[in-house]
């Protein structure tokens, strides 16, 4: 016999008369805040966050027929393997990984608009990115908040979405659910998503929960790849289980070998590899490393695959081995006779993944200036290399007429004695050898500075720039807090 449930006992109400709409969905709606995350730029209908989210999906949608689909078909499958065909002429890839060869989500976006897409969504789920192509013409990158990505989408759309493709349980349902939404008032996916779930289901079901999860953005199941498009991926099941990497290599050499190429066949490299293990005790150890440049050296793959299991070992033996290859178009490089060589990109990523094996992924990178002003706040990112195997992604240096001077900072700061009269800072002691000390022979600040006071630690002080007598220029600051002296750094 059935069990009832909470939603069973929910008192039910009348029907919502059209001369009640407004007062009827407004006891039924929740106040919503807006959200400063997401907002749209007048003209080009962009939505873009500065967070990256783990998985990211694109949606290209085109309004010019059979023939459009095909074309955004070949323009996703240029970028990755994972593409689905959505009726309506919307075709969804999977472009997580892509960030390391094309940038953050909005460069990435530019690049399936110069590649002939019409309408472009980007967000962190399928259904998100699906609607904001279809809702939005341009470029639509909202990557952060699923929900508020989608929340002034009209309910037309998703309408439309629920009776292309069986997304809900019963359709038939889920379409006539649409009728009794219009008659609550409700216009938008921001309206629908706001409904309290228990009322929602004691009046339309469970077809009325999968509609709000689709207004919330979150997908009814996982993409499922198109068949038609081809996938490198190979699959090794091992006799005996396999504890430690040194024959694991021979594996991945067996694997890797073709997949090279058939890279190589099709005018591929490969930008991204997916490794799955599956273990002893049935479980599973996925890995995915995201190349900075397309690559098919098997070789160098191997390399970067067991360097990266060695920082991040399996808990148990592995039984079968899976590789399965993101493609990218093949890197054409042209040489000159007349600068000096640099080293291959392939040199340069076993060499960061070798470094990373051995002092941690977070200890190296490209350092990076923050936008803030914190003293000194940088952070490591992912170095990236453009077709001539240069690093790039740190923050290019000024010219030498626009920065005469250049501060070498001390890390940590080093500790002095200051003497001060009038409140200017008159003489430096330091007990360091080689350290600058002296009269101070011309004083400049002070300039203060403060903030962080809601994390730790935080910062308070006041700078000084001096000439002291030795002909040094160096930065002084006094930390507010304990009234301590340190040289920041001196100027070259």
């Amino acid at each position: 016999m059935p069990i009832p449930s909470y939603d069973d006992l929910t008192p039910s109400i009348p029907d919502v008369s059209p001369g009640e709409v407004l007062s009827s969905a407004g006891t039924i709606l929740i106040n919503r805040g807006e959200n400063p995350s997401a907002s749209r730029e007048k003209g080009q209908g962009t939505r873009h966050n500065s967070a990256t989210p783990r998985e990211l999906y694109a949606a290209l949608h085109d309004d010019g027929g059979a023939a459009s689909v095909e074309g955004l078909i070949g323009i996703a499958r240029d970028f990755s393997p994972r593409l689905e065909r959505h009726p309506g002429g919307t075709v969804v890839l999977d472009v997580s990984g892509l960030q390391r060869l094309f940038g953050g989500p909005r460069t990435l976006a530019e690049h399936l608009a110069r590649a002939g897409a019409a309408r472009i969504g980007i967000a962190a789920t399928q259904t998100a990115a699906l609607l904001l192509a279809r809702a939005y013409p341009g470029l639509s990158v909202a990557v952060e908040d699923a929900e508020a990505a989608v929340r002034d989408v009209p309910l037309t759309l998703l309408q439309q979405l629920a009776g292309e493709r069986e997304m809900v349980a019963a359709r038939p349902r889920a379409v006539d659910g649409f009728e009794v939404l219009r008659r609550w008032g409700l216009t938008t996916l921001g309206e629908l998503a706001a409904l309290p779930a228990a009322a929602l289901s004691a009046r339309l079901g469970g077809d009325g929960i999968a509609l709000q999860r689709l207004a919330r953005g979150l997908d009814p199941r996982p993409l499922v790849p198109d068949p038609g498009v081809r996938r490198f991926i190979e699959t090794c099941e091992l006799e005996w289980p396999i504890e430690t990497l040194e024959p694991l290599s021979f594996v991945f050499a067996r694997l890797l070998d073709p997949l090279a190429t058939a890279l190589e066949r099709a005018d591929r490299g490969a930008i991204a590899l997916h490794l799955r293990l599956r273990l002893t005790d049935r479980t599973v150890h996925p890995r995915t490393l995201a190349l900075p440049v397309p690559m098919r050296d098997p070789r160098v793959l191997r390399t970067l695959l067991l360097l990266d299991l060695e920082s991040h070992p399996p808990s148990a033996a592995i039984d079968v081995v899976t590789i399965e290859v993101d493609p990218a178009p093949g890197r054409i490089v042209q040489y000159s006779l007349l600068e000096r060589p640099v080293p291959s990109p392939e040199t340069l990523a076993t060499l960061m993944a070798r470094l990373g094996a051995l002092v941690g992924d977070t200890r190296c990178g490209s350092p990076r200036l923050l936008d803030t002003h914190r003293p000194d706040g940088w952070i490591l990112a992912p170095v990236a290399f453009d077709d001539r195997a240069r690093p790039s992604g740190g923050a290019a240096l000024p010219p030498a007429s626009a920065s005469p001077m250049v501060l070498r900072r001390f890390r940590p700061p080093v500790a002095v004695r200051v003497k001060v009269e009038g409140g200017r800072p008159v003489r430096v002691a330091i007990d360091r050898r080689g350290m600058p000390g002296g009269a101070v022979q011309e004083a400049a600040g002070p300039w203060r500075s403060s903030g962080g006071w809601w994390e730790s630690p935080c910062w308070n002080r006041d700078e000084w720039d001096v000439a002291l007598d030795g002909g040094t220029v160096c930065r002084l600051f006094q930390d507010r807090e304990t009234g301590q002296w340190f040289v920041d750094g001196i100027y070259d």
